[in-house]
């Protein structure tokens, strides 16, 4: 069989296989469009909530453009940096375990655990 029938035969809309596959993967695909819709508008609110607060201590559009323009400067930097090779572990976010002072991982969630004593400490909620 040449790569020519084997990608048709893979590439078959009449084959039932393929077609259940295919339409799988939408349903998934689908799926995590819409818990991504949902974590936007989230976070939109969240951020919307955020500034209504900023903005009742005083501050303003001028103190907002100037912190995203530092944050967005400093992350080009650190970016740089690890593109380089110049980034210490303490630049790239890299947390220690207080207890034993090993690194600790990153499970994607607020708290992290050390797999070597146990200890449990709350992440920085904007580092990822």
């Amino acid at each position: 069989m040449t790569r020519y029938n084997m990608f048709q035969n893979y590439n078959n809309v009449d084959n039932p296989s393929y077609a259940n596959n295919t339409a799988n993967k939408v349903h998934e695909y689908g799926e995590e469009i819409a818990k991504l819709k949902n974590n936007i508008e989230r976070l939109n609110l969240l951020t919307e909530a955020l500034w209504k607060l900023m903005q009742s201590q005083g501050l303003t559009e001028e103190d907002l453009l100037k912190a995203i323009t530092e944050i967005d400067e400093e992350k080009k930097q650190l970016k740089k940096a690890i593109e380089d090779g110049t980034a210490t572990d303490e630049d790239k976010g890299t947390v220690l375990c207080p207890n034993c002072h090993v690194p600790l991982q990153n499970n994607g969630n607020m708290a992290n655990r050390c797999i070597y004593c146990g200890h449990e400490i709350i992440a920085n909620p904007f580092k990822t």
